[in-house]
């Protein structure tokens, strides 16, 4: 089948499985006008960088001068994603045969371009966090805050929270140094038990990741004991 006619076929049965949810999601995406009101919004807030008020505008309309679409108005005869060339050549390993310019390849796989994606997506949840913890209100039986957001400390800073210390503010776990081992053992057996109580194989090396990962935002509710991330 030809690859236009799948992707029309592909964004047809999207449309129609649309009409079956009802969440914010799938609210935003059947706005009228494709929520054009927003996007003017957006467009007239001074606040915002004008260029990137100009990038969201080349990414909407397809005007953005990646290779691929530099190549459909016949300025460019290559494709090809010139970082990714680069980067191959010198790693001397196979270039991979989807490495085409365009703007997906730009935001979501060039190898090259993977810190500033890192960079701009911890921008994203930074100000994302800070946001939510300002229009937090809610209280909990003392007429205290209920949620806590300590990653957040900024629009310009966050902190990055791992399992260890996660644990060690919800009380579950009083975490000590490396090499003192007591808690620590005990916390990857809890961990292993747990994905063995759901049916999920896991060895040591899925373990060290699991414990290694940094939550993007959490929030604690300290007077239930919870979090939410």
């Amino acid at each position: 089948m030809n690859p236009t006619v799948k992707k029309r076929i592909d964004l047809q049965v999207s449309r129609q499985q649309l009409k079956t949810h009802t969440g914010s999601t799938s609210n935003f995406l059947t706005r009228e006008d494709n929520s054009r009101d927003l996007l003017g919004k957006y467009h007239k807030d001074r606040s915002v960088w004008m260029r990137a008020r100009r990038r969201v505008l080349q990414c909407l309309s397809y005007p953005f001068s990646c290779a691929l679409q530099l190549k459909q108005w016949g300025i460019l005869n290559e494709v090809k994603c010139r970082l990714c060339k680069k980067y191959y050549k010198e790693k001397k390993v196979r270039e991979p045969p989807d490495s085409v310019e365009s703007l997906g390849h730009i935001q979501c796989y060039c190898p090259v371009l993977q810190l500033p994606r890192i960079a701009i997506h911890h921008g994203i949840w930074r100000e994302l966090m800070f946001s939510i913890r300002k229009s937090s209100t809610e209280l909990n039986d003392v007429s205290e805050s209920r949620w806590h957001f300590p990653s957040a400390i900024s629009p310009e800073a966050r902190a990055e929270w791992g399992l260890y210390k996660i644990l060690e503010c919800m009380g579950l776990h009083e975490i000590l140094p490396p090499g003192a081992g007591q808690n620590r053992a005990k916390l990857r057996e809890d961990i292993e038990e747990y994905h063995i109580a759901y049916g999920i194989d896991i060895d040591e090396t899925d373990i060290d990741t699991f414990i290694a990962r940094r939550l993007d935002g959490l929030a604690f509710d300290k007077e239930k004991n919870c979090v939410c991330f």
